[in-house]
């Protein structure tokens, strides 16, 4: 009986231990991370033909600040909306981008930090380089400025 008791409490702590175990791995994203993987998603979002802006604003708020995504909302609600897309700073994007994307690392100070992206494409459009601001926000990196632009 105290056999079945103590096997009982080794397979209870065991579990418990592979339970906490996800939540230890997954530290919040550093700055740069944080940067190429909002990128890699809204790329690959685009390619797609999908409008991250309008059809995918949960996902979004992943990635952006509150006072980003509020700025945005309202920018898309004026009678001209948005004339060029505001975390490439462009009209337009070359499809390579979301296969080469590459980050500097991170400036820092405090809750604000400053990583510079590097979109690599083709003939046509050339090298895109970006300047990205982030707010820590509940505790996550966020962006909140493209090329020193708080708003679109």
């Amino acid at each position: 009986m105290k056999r079945i008791a103590a096997l009982n409490l080794l397979c209870m702590a065991s579990i418990l231990s592979c339970a906490q175990t996800p939540a230890l791995a997954q530290a919040p994203a550093t700055p740069e991370v944080t940067v190429q993987r909002f990128y890699s998603w809204y790329l690959h979002a685009l390619n797609q033909n999908q409008d991250p802006l309008d059809k995918r604003q949960t996902e979004l708020s992943k990635f952006i600040t509150g006072r980003l995504l509020m700025s945005l909302k309202r920018a898309l609600k004026r009678p001209d909306g948005i004339d060029a897309d505001f975390f490439i700073d462009a009209q337009d994007w070359d499809e390579s981008w979301e296969r080469n994307i590459s980050t500097s690392a991170a400036t820092t100070q405090a809750n604000l930090a400053t990583v510079n992206v590097t979109l690599k494409g083709g003939a046509a459009f050339g090298t895109k380089r970006l300047k990205i601001g982030l707010r820590k926000e509940s505790g996550a990196w966020k962006i909140d400025s493209v090329n020193n632009r708080l708003n679109p």
